[in-house]
């Protein structure tokens, strides 16, 4: 899922790491906008009860970014002509990538409060956001129940090969 906050956009998903006998459920957040190591994210529920989220691991990334620049030139003749010419250029520039553990009981709890509001640290400010219609929360039931899905499905290293 991606929404703007504040001033940034950021790139929501869910995730798991699947052993034999454990789940470990992770909140990804992405964005163009720095997200420092230890980054803290609130999540206020739809009972008003907050979430205190830490990310426990943070990537910078650079990534290409193109921007297309255009000139309008008239070129002195007798005849008024006008021209554009574009250039795109790439330049990169720095993605970050961030890990925020869910343990079973948090994860619940925003499946069954949704989440009306969050709140990501920014260096010593924070952008947030509120939802009137609890998006966060739906995008994170949907990704819970599609991972469950997929552990469901017998999984070996001989299957489709």
């Amino acid at each position: 899922m991606e929404t703007k906050i504040g001033h940034a956009t950021y790139n929501f998903s869910l995730t798991v790491f699947s052993g034999p006998v454990s789940k470990d459920y992770c909140l990804l957040i992405s964005s163009f906008s720095r997200i420092e190591t230890n980054s803290v994210v609130l999540i206020k529920l739809g009972n008003n009860e907050v979430l205190k989220l830490i990310a426990n691991n943070v990537h910078t990334g650079q990534v290409d970014l193109s921007s297309a620049y255009s000139s309008t030139v008239t070129a002195p003749t007798r005849y008024p002509v006008t021209t554009t010419s574009t250039v795109i250029s790439t330049k990169k520039i720095d993605y970050y990538s961030s890990i925020y553990s869910l343990n079973q009981e948090e994860l619940n709890k925003i499946e069954n409060n949704g989440v009306y509001k969050i709140r990501i640290e920014f260096a010593n400010t924070y952008n947030e956001k509120s939802w009137e219609d609890d998006k966060l929360g739906k995008f994170i039931r949907s990704a819970h129940e599609a991972l469950e899905l997929q552990l469901q499905q017998p999984n070996t290293i001989e299957q489709g090969f």
